[in-house]
């Protein structure tokens, strides 16, 4: 895929902080990708979006797009004209980014659309529900045919169903060819639309990489129940230096590759034990990350 946006060694320390609040940071975005931001709160993501908006300028790096990427931006919490009605709204946005004519109305009419939005575009603003706000927020970032849509949380405090509308409308730019940068703290949305997922913590990237490659390269966890409580189990687990827990008749085993598996089922007819359940699972991306942070935490 071509690079639509390049990072290098970005940095950010605002006037009189002891810390950073983005250090060292380069990544590259390419296009028609959906990139997933994930971090704590505090940790950066936001600093990172502003720098790539250039609302703000970096302490240290650069950022590096060309001159006429076109990128639209969806921020957590959408401002708008609240006595302005929504077509009248999205009528004045469209002029901002060069539209005009029949061509303006015509990009209007295809974003309403788009936004689920048709039956509402003569509705004030200030009557919108904020699930209808959030799609209005979108509308206006894909007004002008963009290239490049951030979105900073996008679904924070949508119900369920309004989360799956953001996701659906997320899903429906990436088969345009465009390309997103999707921020948010909710792992499973990353997990349903993102293409490559970065993790920061304190200022860092501590984590770059394809969604589908990091989840296959965590092994699956493995739920044991037994007929009876036994410590044969723990202590073959001890000896192959894997990690697990223990309740009871249950047993959660991580890591449990093709030869420690058939190595317990043998131990397990060798002692007598009857296999009630075995179930496996994937790690969850909520997982990986408390791995990734938890790890940088020890280094520091």
């Amino acid at each position: 895929m071509d690079t639509v946006i390049e990072i290098s060694d970005l940095g950010k320390r605002y006037p009189g902080a002891a810390n950073w609040a983005l250090k060292d940071v380069s990544l590259a975005f390419r296009r028609g990708e959906v990139y997933g931001l994930v971090g704590e709160n505090g940790a950066g993501k936001t600093t990172l979006i502003r720098l790539i908006l250039g609302l703000i300028r970096p302490t240290t790096g650069q950022v590096k797009f060309p001159k006429d990427l076109r990128i639209g931006y969806v921020p957590e919490k959408p401002a708008f004209y609240t006595t302005f009605k929504v077509r009248e709204y999205l009528t004045l946005i469209g002029r901002t980014v060069g539209l005009n004519g029949i061509k303006l109305k015509n990009s209007v009419d295809e974003v309403l659309q788009v936004v689920d939005l048709v039956g509402k575009a003569d509705a004030k603003i200030n009557t919108l529900s904020r699930g209808m706000l959030q799609r209005l927020g979108i509308a206006q970032a894909i007004l002008g045919d963009s290239d490049f849509i951030v979105m900073d949380e996008p679904a924070a405090g949508l119900d369920p169903l309004g989360q799956r509308g953001i996701r659906d409308l997320i899903m429906h730019i990436h088969q345009q060819e465009k390309s997103i940068l999707f921020s948010s703290h909710y792992l499973v949305e990353i997990e349903r639309v993102c293409d490559r997922v970065g993790f920061i913590h304190k200022g860092q990237l501590v984590l770059d990489r394809n969604l589908e490659e990091l989840i296959r390269s965590h092994r699956e966890k493995v739920e044991i129940e037994v007929d009876r409580e036994t410590t044969v189990l723990e202590n073959a687990f001890c000896g192959w230096n894997l990690r697990f827990e223990v309740e009871g008749r249950k047993v959660l085993v991580f890591d449990l590759d093709d030869d420690h598996y058939f190595a317990m089922m043998r131990l397990l007819n060798e002692h007598g034990i009857r296999l009630l359940a075995l179930k496996h699972s994937g790690f969850l991306l909520e997982e990986i990350f408390l791995q990734a942070t938890s790890q940088r935490r020890e280094d520091q």
